[in-house]
């Protein structure tokens, strides 16, 4: 078998995984792996922009009290404090390394409104192509590093130990060339940026990649998750005649976009902040709507220039047969972002030595119950800030990796689209944009004995312990909805669920606690069912 030895090894190319390589080639070698492309990552889709409080009228602490608001209860205030005070910081490298942000005829950058934000703070570059223009940016910057290596088309099979526990490594195999395995050794760290779990749900904004990998691998290796059962359903996807559902981003509300139901009933008008109140209102009351046997439609007609202002959600419509200055785009919520992951510090930082983790598959509490819009690719880049803070700051003598000592977990072999499919039908039904018990169950059930058939399904123990996570928390709160427990339980109020290899089914802990030290945990009498 090769084996192959860098200083860091990424798994991972959205937009942490490469501007964690980008800033990490500073100390060392960097080997970057993927499954696909970074042009088919969560990141380069990203419309809807990054959130910065660099106006006027706005600071930090409004952006934070923003944050922290829209996590119902469960945000960790030092995260969040982090990811707003490090926002300008982020605005100005991006400036530096070539993004060219959206002006104002004045020359000042704009700055759009979503909903849950109090203030206009969404950076935007190319209308609706953020996510891309950030992207290729960082790209071109990494063709400057010739230390940093590529490889894509990879499926991570498991990660590789040593006798203490510390992550050393990766093994590896090319998708196309099922038989041959490589084995990759970081000297330094493993880094998982896989992004999220939207390709288990029937309906989603994710590419096909996101199918929680990073989830598995860590888990595997005696790592924490956290709150896995928040899943993030964004409002409006274009839903029409079979095509591909697509994103229709929040920014097209923020520009003016009404919801409409097919009697010209606006959805939202009975709430304060009508069709920019915090996704999880909007998601659920949109598929209220449809339960009552409605279509919903997004109402942009009267937006100004609305072909200039979102050039690719334009250009799409038009392609689907829908001019948005005509018609009404008909949406309907799908899955988009998990708010739940591995345990991490903001640095990336896991409770298992060598291994850490950062964007949308880490859990650093910022986001808590429900992500606010447009903190997610802001998100991305102050973690890697903070990683790359993290290992300037470390000992840097370089240690020689023993390969002899390496320990084995099980190799987690890639699923098939049948498989996948079946997933996709379950999860959509038991823990989509509303809950209850008997869903929960009947889910379950169901991926427990596909489990028994696929014991080496990375997907089966993801779409398990989401399912499992939700029956534990018996209460609504963001983006988790359960019709038999409607309202928040006071009690469970920062308070998140956890898992690890160790102790599963469940425990419960302080998210203010440090999550290293396991005498500070607060267990309550809410366990995962095994079934």
């Amino acid at each position: 078998m090769e084996t192959l030895k860098y200083d860091f090894v990424i798994v991972g190319s959205g937009l942490a995984g490469i501007a964690a390589a980008y800033l990490l080639s500073s100390h060392g070698s960097v080997l970057l792996l993927s499954k696909d492309f970074p042009t088919e990552s969560n990141s380069f889709a990203a419309q809807g922009g990054m959130a910065a409080a660099i106006g006027m009228d706005d600071n930090v602490n409004l952006h934070a009290k923003d944050t922290l608001e829209t996590g119902n209860g469960l945000s960790d205030p030092r995260a969040v404090q982090c990811l707003a005070e490090t926002a300008p910081r982020i605005v100005h490298w991006l400036q530096e390394i070539g993004v060219s942000f959206d002006q104002s005829s004045t020359g000042q950058i704009s700055l759009g409104l979503e909903g849950a934000h109090s203030r206009r703070r969404i950076l935007h570059a190319g209308g609706d192509a953020t996510g891309r223009k950030l992207m290729e940016a960082l790209m071109v910057a990494l063709k400057e590093r010739p230390n940093i290596h590529q490889l894509v088309n990879m499926h991570v099979l498991t990660l590789l130990q040593n006798q203490n526990g510390r992550v050393i490594g990766a093994r590896a195999q090319f998708a196309n060339r099922t038989q041959e395995k490589i084995e990759f050794y970081a000297r330094r760290a493993v880094i998982l940026a896989t992004g999220g779990v939207g390709q288990l749900f029937q309906r989603t904004t994710n590419p096909r990649g996101a199918t929680g990998d990073g989830l598995v691998l860590a888990y595997d290796a005696g790592a924490s998750l956290r709150n896995l059962e928040f899943i993030q359903f964004h409002p409006t996807t274009l839903y029409f005649n079979g095509f591909p559902a697509f994103l229709i981003s929040e920014a097209v509300r923020g520009a003016g976009g009404i919801l409409v139901d097919d009697f010209g009933e606006a959805v939202m008008k009975d709430y304060p902040l009508r069709d920019l109140e915090a996704r999880d209102l909007v998601a659920r009351k949109i598929y209220q709507r449809m339960q009552e046997g409605r279509h919903v439609y997004l109402d942009c007609r009267h937006i100004q220039n609305f072909q200039q202002k979102f050039p690719n959600i334009f250009a799409r419509c038009i392609s689907y047969g829908i001019h948005p200055t005509r018609d009404l785009l008909p949406v309907f919520p799908a899955a988009h972002f998990m708010m739940g992951g591995i345990a991490t510090e903001m640095n990336g930082q896991t409770d298992v030595e060598g291994l850490y983790a950062i964007g949308e598959v880490a859990c650093t509490g910022a986001h808590g119950a429900n992500r606010l819009a447009s903190n997610s690719l802001l998100e991305c880049l102050v973690m890697a800030f903070a990683l790359d803070e993290h290992f300037r700051s470390e000992n840097n003598e370089e240690s020689e990796v023993n390969v002899s000592l390496t320990q084995y977990q099980m190799e987690r072999i890639p699923d098939s689209q049948e498989l996948l499919d079946q997933v996709q039908k379950v999860m959509w039904k038991a823990v989509g944009i509303v809950r209850d018990q008997c869903s929960l169950d009947k889910g379950l059930k169901t991926i427990v004995e596909l489990q028994q058939k696929h014991p080496q399904s990375g997907l089966l123990c993801t779409a398990r312990w989401i399912i499992a996570s939700a029956i534990s928390r018996q209460e609504s709160r963001g983006a988790h909805f359960r019709e038999d427990f409607p309202v928040p339980d006071p009690r469970l109020h920062h308070v998140d669920t956890w898992l690890r290899r160790e102790d599963f089914p469940s425990i419960y802990k302080d998210a203010c606690d440090d999550f290293n030290i396991s005498q500070k945990n607060r267990r309550l009498s809410v366990v995962m069912a095994e079934v």
